[in-house]
């Protein structure tokens, strides 16, 4: 063989290496979009792997020969490496259009996953407005009339919160308009519970929305509602080892999702009935295998004994809400334990731990209130467990909607009384702050 050929067949075997890193790097990240969060560092760490194999074979000189000479001989390894060539053009030139699309276009479809909280939170708010339509809310997407233009003799909370705070009630019977009432008659003075919440979302989502509106209003108190479940994950930065960061995984699984809902509420058996405004009752919303896949979701959360991975979603959510108590500085926060239906209904519970096998001693049911009044009392933040009491209502009714991990009418209104019993003496002081204004007042001055 000339050298030039030698040459040639270096220069070929050396673009295969690199090829190789590629396509290690690519597959790795592609496997996290089925296997889920948790497989992040595995990906991560075959993509090192696979790159320090691949460099360590494109530096020496035989290897290049080697491979190239190999590939000359397979044509099933030159189709792989056409296929996968032609992927990864295809997964760079939809990332180049998405994003140049994305800024053109205003579609919850072609925002990049995960880019920041503020896009989260827009997208959110996109997604209600087109599930739900414009007339459930107010303007901003919330489960709420808008705020007053003149609250200076009422006591105003800001609440901050996800799905529960949302609710699937309507504004009638949510748990904080109902906060709100309670609070008023208690207290013979007018209070506005201003409701930020929306499906979704998480700590750091709700800091955000303290930020960008909850500030601007002006509140006298910030309650945090955090639900057990969710709330406590993990919130994963957004990656390039994880594929569902990429904008065309996205846009694909956006696509997918959509016309998955459209086909369900086309079917006339399971279409949901255009409900009145202020009434988003879905009930039913999974099925049953579906619903008891979601309830042991929640399991490694209450586990006596948890993994770090869990430990560290209980760390980064109490860093969060740290940070919202220094934000919202000098005004007063409360944060409200959300429970999952895991934790106030025992036959559920009795389900769950049937089909993971494991028994009522192998899981901590008050682990998220306990460990978050730990952290939290010791800065003056009032805590408050809505566990007891929900689980109480249960033993009479139940308290959640039929396979849906929400509250119903009767689980908002528990809610709203041990809330309203708790906040009461807060809501009195500051009160005593203010200008006198009863609520026929306010009513005159806005909205609420």
């Amino acid at each position: 063989m000339t050298a030039g050929a030698v040459g040639t067949r270096q220069a070929w075997g050396l673009g295969l290496w690199l090829r190789f890193a590629l396509y290690c790097g690519m597959l790795s990240s592609l496997a996290v979009v089925p296997l889920g969060l948790g497989r992040i560092q595995t990906a991560r760490a075959c993509v090192m792997a696979g790159v320090a194999l691949c460099a360590a074979g494109a530096a020496w000189p035989r290897s290049r020969g080697t491979v190239a000479a190999v590939f000359a001989r397979s044509r099933a390894l030159r189709v792989a490496d056409a296929l996968l060539w032609n992927l990864a053009l295809v997964l760079v030139a939809g990332e180049i259009v998405l994003a140049v699309a994305g800024r053109l276009i205003a579609s919850p479809l072609l925002i990049a996953p995960n880019a920041n909280v503020q896009e989260l939170i827009e997208e959110q708010r996109r997604n209600v407005f087109q599930y739900f339509g414009r007339e459930a809310g107010n303007a901003r997407g919330y489960n709420d009339t808008e705020p007053r233009s003149d609250a200076t003799g009422s006591v105003r909370i800001v609440a901050l919160g996800d799905s529960f705070a949302y609710g699937i009630v309507g504004y009638e019977k949510n748990f904080l308009t109902r906060l709100e009432t309670k609070l008023d008659a208690r207290v013979g003075r007018s209070v506005e519970v201003v409701n930020l919440g929306l499906p979704g979302l998480h700590p750091s989502a709700y800091l955000q929305m303290l930020e960008e509106e909850g500030t601007a209003l002006h509140p006298d108190l910030v309650l945090v509602c955090l639900f057990a479940g969710n709330d406590f994950l993990q919130v994963a930065a957004a990656t390039p080892f994880d594929a569902r960061n990429w904008r065309l995984v996205g846009f694909v699984r956006r696509v997918a999702r959509y016309a998955a809902e459209r086909a369900r509420t086309r079917d006339p058996g399971t279409a949901a009935v255009a409900a009145p405004k202020r009434s988003l009752a879905q009930p039913g919303t999974f099925s049953e295998p579906a619903y008891l896949k979601l309830a042991t979701s929640y399991v490694p959360f209450l586990r006596r004994e948890r993994d770090a991975s869990v430990q560290r979603g209980y760390d980064d959510m109490l860093a969060v809400v740290d940070e919202i108590i220094a934000r919202a500085a000098p005004t007063p926060v409360a944060v409200a334990v959300l429970p999952t239906e895991l934790q106030v209904n025992p036959q559920l519970r009795a389900s769950v731990l049937s089909h993971l096998q494991l028994r009522e001693r192998d899981l901590d049911l008050d682990i998220p209130a306990r460990e978050t009044r730990a952290h939290l009392e010791a800065r003056g933040v009032a805590v408050i467990d809505l566990l007891p009491a929900l689980a109480a209502a249960e033993r009479d009714a139940s308290t959640y909607a039929p396979r849906d991990s929400h509250w119903n009418e009767r689980g908002n209104e528990v809610a709203a009384e041990v809330l309203a019993g708790t906040l009461e003496a807060a809501v009195r002081r500051i009160a005593e702050t203010k200008p006198s204004q009863t609520r026929a007042d306010a009513q005159r001055s806005g909205t609420h």
